[in-house]
């Protein structure tokens, strides 16, 4: 922090002292004043300050969820813990309003949706990790390659159609923030090894402490399984570090570094109807794909001051940096006769892809860059106007960088991440490609929270400015440097209410206005327009018992320009497109009921828990009125039922439903091979297998998942444990983008943990 800014902040503390009394001993002075005056007729009193905690850039949630204006959900590490998911995706299936779409066995391709947000590659759903968003670029192209893996988190923290001020972009939907394991005051140690079918193998290791004034974390998690076809399979290893240094009663300096790196067999070219009717989990020797395969090199580093500036005014700031290194490799067979499926024949035999022989491979390499800084400040208890008054505020500026890269192999050559291929050279298949993109984005965000006893209302506003750019530098053997650029600003207005009925029930509702930023990186002609739309929802929480929570939100949004992406693609580039405009409307419903040994008058401790969403998301003009938007089922949820005993032991089991949803604007039902504008293929046509257009009706699946857990001991505390995913081998297909790809089949895995 500069001098300048320093000396800026302690006169704008020494002004609110003045002005309110900033000091902890005048604060206190004045309270014990306010107490010891009798009231008069016609006198107002400022009443007792109550100070809020101070205000933190990594967090989206107050340490008290019930303080939400909006609806709000927080799966802890506790609520994980005895859940066990296998992976971060299913532990989404227990928070009400949250969807995920499986494209790989481990969820590590992100697909994440919020009530009307279709879920593929969460490009529609802001996604944080300690408040640093993770999506690889949200100005650009939000698809996210990278989601922490649950071991080493404290809280999985959500927002639906609330946080539009305070967080963005993205924010039309839903924000989800990854809230990391922080140090604790004593050493704790965990170690986790486990193992299981389909090649299952799990570790993980972490410790917290605290020594002096500087706290730490180390944590390392480890995965290795077979994916949903039998040439998958994905290994990724994750390394987290944190250090807590509190420089003085005041102020703490928080650092955190983040390296993944995924190696995976896998790639985006899945099945016609015909190969998944006869063989739905072989890919092997259809086209060579046995050698495509994807990595994934992730780093994330932040920087965080958290100073409380006063007793009342506080400020938080964060610098962060993200790099993900993320290429694709695969066999490009072009086109084969669709009469013949399902055997291959080609259009051109020379694209039959043989090892050191025939066939080409090519690269599709993606590398993002972004860096930002994000400082916000709160001044809490201010009183003014008759009325008590929160006040945050706070500015952030990013850049992102893109470069999209197409290159390709020698003839039977395969590709790999050592190994990227030419991008200049003879080849009579492939042509080499590179974009350049860039972003810059400033924003800035004011809100108050007015308090009338047990009634809060909190107005704010969120102002961002973005500019894009795509620079074409080459295509083929032809240098182009073409470019192209576009700007937005788009002004953010939101209104929440807060009401206290009594201790245990609070009412809720908002209205903001939230965005998605233009699509960059798509084959639809660039520039995209936003997606903006209007949010409202009515909502409670309640605890009407010490052992039952209910939560339950109404909401109904209005989107204009919906940002679609097609089932298809266009020389290998995604079809994003700006559709008509649409509503979204549906309600969220969750419920606990966790019962004590002390209610059953036993050691039994049973519980349920219950997660689930109706939304409805369809167009409301032009040719798709009343069509419903691709990829949002109408019903989504989960129902676990477990109990517990003071022995030790646990046992709970999980139904989790989702809904049917279409692939397509137009809402085909039946299965359909189309071409690359949509239209259905008819007899005699060609198709082009790599990525084929399946159109259709994606079936409903609910499958089954459970698990058990015996702890014992204390130093260290053991606990053995077994879990399984899908338990009736469920054969059900996930989604049709890039032809037919099944769920994952039954899995079961057994471990141990110790802590101590």
């Amino acid at each position: 922090m500069s001098l300048a800014t320093r000396g800026a902040l302690v006169m704008f503390a020494g002004l609110c002292g003045a002005m309110d009394g900033a000091s902890a001993q005048e604060s206190e002075d004045r309270r014990r004043r306010a107490a010891a005056t009798p009231a008069r007729s016609g006198a107002t009193h400022e009443p007792p300050a109550v100070l809020l905690a101070p205000i933190n850039v990594e967090g989206s949630l107050p340490d008290h969820i019930d303080e939400t204006p909006g609806a709000a959900a927080r799966l802890s590490a506790e609520q994980i813990d005895a859940l066990r998911p296998y992976t971060l995706h299913d532990a989404l299936d227990f928070i009400p309003g949250l969807r995920h779409i499986d494209d790989d066995a481990l969820g590590r391709r992100s697909s994440i949706g919020v009530r009307g947000a279709p879920s593929r590659r969460s490009r529609k759903t802001l996604l944080l990790e300690d408040g640093v968003p993770i999506n690889a670029s949200a100005y650009l192209d939000p698809s996210a390659h990278y989601t922490p893996p649950v071991e080493r988190l404290q809280s999985i923290d959500v927002l639906k159609g609330a946080g539009h001020v305070l967080h963005g972009p993205l924010n039309n939907h839903g924000i989800v923030n990854f809230i990391n394991q922080r140090p604790t005051l004593t050493p704790q140690t965990t170690v986790e090894a486990a193992g299981g079918n389909l090649g299952s193998f799990k570790r993980h290791l972490m410790h917290s402490r605290t020594d002096g004034a500087l706290g730490t974390v180390f944590s390392y998690t480890g995965m290795n399984a077979d994916g949903v076809f039998d040439t998958e399979d994905t290994q990724f290893d994750d390394f987290y570090a944190r250090a807590d240094w509190a420089l003085s009663s005041r102020q703490t300096l928080s650092a955190s570094a983040t390296y993944l790196r995924e190696r995976s067999h896998y790639d985006e070219s899945n099945l016609t109807p015909i190969e998944f009717d006869l063989a739905p989990r072989r890919k092997r020797d259809r086209f060579g794909q046995q050698y495509n395969t994807m990595a994934v090199d992730y780093q994330k580093y932040a920087l965080t001051h958290d100073f409380q500036i006063s007793e009342r005014l506080s400020m938080s700031t964060s610098l962060f940096a993200t790099d993900i290194d993320r290429p694709r490799f695969t066999v490009d067979p072009d086109e084969i006769e669709l009469d013949a499926l399902p055997d291959f024949v080609y259009d051109d035999p020379a694209r039959q892809f043989v090892r050191g022989q025939s066939g080409v491979m090519i690269s599709r390499s993606r590398q993002y860059n972004t860096y930002g800084v994000d400082s916000r400040m709160q001044l809490s208890d201010l009183w003014a106007f008759g009325t008590r008054h929160d006040l945050q505020w706070g500015i952030r500026f990013e850049r992102h960088f893109l470069d999209n890269a197409e290159s390709f192999g020698d003839v039977g050559e395969v590709l790999s991440v050592n190994n990227r291929g030419h991008y200049f050279g003879e080849n009579e298949f492939e042509e080499a490609m590179l974009e350049k993109y860039q972003a810059s984005a400033v924003s800035g965000f004011f809100q108050d929270t007015l308090r009338f006893g047990r009634l809060s209302i909190t107005p704010g506003v969120r102002v961002e400015h973005y500019t894009q750019s795509k620079d074409l530098k080459f295509e083929a053997d032809t240098l182009i440097n073409e470019r192209q650029a576009d700007d937005h600003t788009l002004v953010l207005p939101s209104i929440a209410a807060l009401y206290d009925l009594d201790e245990r029930t609070q009412l809720y509702g908002n209205v903001a206005r939230g965005y998605t930023p233009a699509f960059a990186r798509t084959a639809e002609e660039f520039p995209l327009k936003p997606e903006t739309g209007i949010n409202s929802q009515v909502g409670f929480r309640t605890a009407p018992a010490r052992s039952l929570r209910i939560d339950g939100a109404v909401f109904y949004n209005v989107i204009r320009d919906t940002v679609v992406q097609e089932p298809y693609t266009i020389d290998g580039e995604n079809l994003v497109v700006n559709a008509e405009d649409s509503i979204a409307y549906g309600i969220d419903l969750g419920l606990r009921l966790g019962l004590s040994p002390a209610d059953t008058h036993s050691g039994l401790a049973p519980f349920a828990e219950l997660a689930y969403n109706y939304t409805r998301a369809e167009f409301t003009a032009g040719e798709l009125d009343g069509n419903r938007v691709p990829e949002v089922p109408l019903n989504a949820g989960s129902l676990t039922l477990g109990i517990a005993h003071r022995a030790g032991w646990e046992i709970s089991a999980t139904a989790s439903h989702f809904g049917s949803f279409f692939t397509d604007l137009a809402n085909t039902r039946n299965r359909t091979l189309a071409d690359e504008d949509g239209v259905p293929l008819q007899a005699g046509d060609n198709i082009e297998i790599r990525e084929p257009a399946v159109l259709g009706e994606v079936a409903s699946h609910t499958i089954f998942s459970a698990r058990a857990s015996y702890s014992f001991g204390s130093k260290p505390r053991t606990t053995l444990w077994l879990q399984g995913r899908n338990l009736s081998d469920k054969l059900y297909v996930t989604d049709h983008v890039n032809g037919l790809r099944p769920g994952a089949e039954r899995s079961v895995m057994a471990g141990a943990t110790l802590r101590f």
